[in-house]
């Protein structure tokens, strides 16, 4: 009897040790991302050579994103949506930062506060999530919030379905109202609406031996697609994955790139 009631009192510790690792406080407007290994990047090839025939840098399509390989994070929380306009002008308002370039003054465009805000660079997008008592997401944090578990090519599967996200439709949309845009986690807009920076600068993941001459402190990632580009299908195919990385000058802004902040557990800073 005493050895079954020290193998149950084990197990219960165990899962005990295992439910406080797993879990963390509540953030209002931000979702928790539990700990444990997800699967980046991928092995897929450009066979037909669709990079060159779009004009992309890198010639070819997948070429940064390789290899697939599995990954360890610890938890972490993701803001649940993009940042809107009307929460990056209580930034602006507040510290007296200046606004995008497509806002009038300091005013985002009408009827916009709930979109997206977009015309940012990298510098706005670190500073206003250090204002808001935040962080710009790593980039293997970004692709397992989009991703899941289980490696989904897209954040609502393996399957693409141009209706799913705001796809190249010309303009962003208010943030959340793509339903079926959401991930395995429940975060909104990872493959449509804007793109979003991320910390890292673009370099070689581990095992890639492409020859992109971008590569290294020059470039900063954006992770996602934009709605606010129109383009091709093939095209949204490819940038709606979880896995597309795409980079630009961290002092550039433009329609398509936005903002999603992100916090570590440990952080004890308030937010905004």
């Amino acid at each position: 009897m005493k050895k079954y009631f020290c193998i149950i009192s084990i197990l219960v510790i165990a899962f005990s040790l295992s439910s406080c690792t797993d879990s963390a406080p509540k953030i209002e407007g931000m979702i928790y991302i539990p700990s444990g290994t997800f699967i980046m990047g991928t092995d897929d090839v450009d066979t037909e050579g669709l990079g060159r025939e779009f004009g992309v840098r890198t010639n070819q399509f997948f070429s940064a994103d390789r290899p697939e390989r599995k990954v360890n994070l610890k938890g972490f929380y993701v803001d649940k949506f993009e940042v809107t306009n009307s929460q990056y002008k209580v930034f602006v308002d507040t510290v007296g930062y200046s606004s995008p370039s497509n806002w009038s003054g300091n005013n985002y465009p009408e009827s916009k506060s709930e979109h997206p805000v977009n015309n940012v660079t990298w510098f706005d997008s670190h500073n206003y999530c250090k204002w808001a008592g935040k962080r710009l997401l790593t980039e293997a944090e970004w692709e397992k919030a989009a991703r899941g578990p289980k490696g989904n090519i897209y954040p609502w599967g393996d399957e693409f379905n141009e209706d799913n996200a705001n796809f190249q439709s010309g303009d962003t949309s208010r943030v959340g109202s793509n339903e079926t845009d959401r991930s395995h986690y429940g975060v909104y807009d990872m493959a449509g609406n804007v793109m979003e920076w991320v910390e890292d600068w673009f370099k070689p993941y581990p095992g890639n031996d492409a020859d992109i001459k971008d590569y290294g402190e020059k470039h900063r990632v954006l992770r996602g697609s934009a709605g606010s580009v129109l383009g091709h299908y093939i095209m949204a195919t490819i940038m709606a994955r979880g896995s597309k990385r795409s980079y630009y000058i961290p002092t550039g802004a433009g329609d398509d790139a936005g903002i999603r902040c992100g916090r570590s557990v440990e952080d004890k800073g308030a937010s905004k």
